[in-house]
């Protein structure tokens, strides 16, 4: 990338796709509609710069909100505070910046960030020298509207998989002939006995508890994005701009765990009114509203003393 250490290229994966299915068995991490979006943590942190200089953020009921402006060109700076190389898949408004589709960080590519270090991203990836610019813009002026949903627009992820540390493999014990009859191997070569072979798959089983006729829950927020992609939106969304000079080159990372990230980074954004009205404080003042200060007014407040107090000066 153009801002990494030195004006060095960037590097961005290029095997951490096919090592997924190697660990599909892996438990799924929660969901994002549940999870608390914070631009640091676990040692590693995510940053908006606007003119080289991180944009306004606030911090609200456990959350990480930043403020822009319509026609702000911005970057992402994934930083590195741990002494392990990273691999970053970074979404915004729910679109991968290296392929512009839906955001996955179970099968997509993300950018290397050495230990102690960062990258810079500049935008959606076109090639590997250039990147179309991150600039704030309305929301129907998004790339993610003008693909076809607006429905994730005002959020920034970064999904962070540390790389896989190679240590000798273990060796395997055969069973006694014996008991081999009892045993059988499992689906990545190892030994497993029959009977926990048998045993029902938990997603089967939780999808064979669906009543008839529901809505899976991937197919109800389906239903909603278009609902919200097909009507008018206020605030801030990032659009495809312009297309800058941005280097990389594809390496080799293994992930230490395919498909769950050890941390998810995220923030929100949005325009002054849209924060307000969502109760960030972006102005600093009083988190008391008037509208609170009027509800909360007490018509007797208590005084000790029995006749009226003269002003200052008086």
């Amino acid at each position: 990338m153009k801002n990494r250490i030195n004006n060095r290229t960037a590097r961005i994966s290029r095997l951490a796709v096919t090592l997924v299915g190697l660990v599909a068995c892996a438990a799924p991490s929660r969901n994002a509609e549940s999870r608390p979006l914070r631009a640091a943590a676990s040692g590693y942190e995510a940053q908006i710069l606007v003119d080289g200089a991180p944009a306004p953020t606030f911090w609200h009921e456990g959350e990480s909100y930043v403020l822009g402006h319509t026609g702000q060109r911005y970057v992402i700076r994934v930083l590195n505070h741990s002494s392990q190389r990273i691999e970053a898949v970074v979404t915004v408004d729910g679109r991968d910046v290296v392929d512009g589709k839906n955001g996955d960080f179970q099968h997509k590519r993300g950018y290397v960030v050495p230990a102690w270090g960062q990258v810079d991203i500049d935008g959606w990836r076109l090639s590997e020298s250039q990147a179309a610019a991150f600039r704030f813009s309305s929301v129907a002026d998004s790339y993610a509207a003008r693909t076809g949903n607006a429905r994730e627009v005002g959020v920034i992820g970064v999904a962070v998989f540390p790389e896989r540390i190679y240590r000798p493999r273990p060796v395997v014990v055969p069973a006694p002939p014996c008991c081999m009859d009892h045993y059988r191997k499992d689906d990545l070569g190892g030994l497993r006995h029959a009977e926990d072979r048998a045993a029902p798959a938990p997603a089967a089983t939780a999808q064979a508890s669906e009543p008839a006729g529901s809505l899976s829950k991937g197919s109800r927020k389906a239903a909603v994005s278009a609902n919200v992609a097909s009507r008018e939106r206020p605030g801030l969304g990032t659009e495809f701009g312009e297309a800058v000079t941005s280097n990389i080159q594809e390496v080799e990372f293994p992930r230490a765990n395919a498909s769950v990230p050890s941390v998810i980074l995220g923030v929100r954004y949005n325009d002054r009114d849209g924060l307000l009205a969502m109760g960030v404080n972006v102005d600093g003042v009083s988190p008391w509203p008037d509208t609170e200060l009027r509800r909360t007014a007490d018509p007797f407040p208590s005084s000790p003393r029995h006749f009226a107090a003269p002003p200052s000066g008086w």
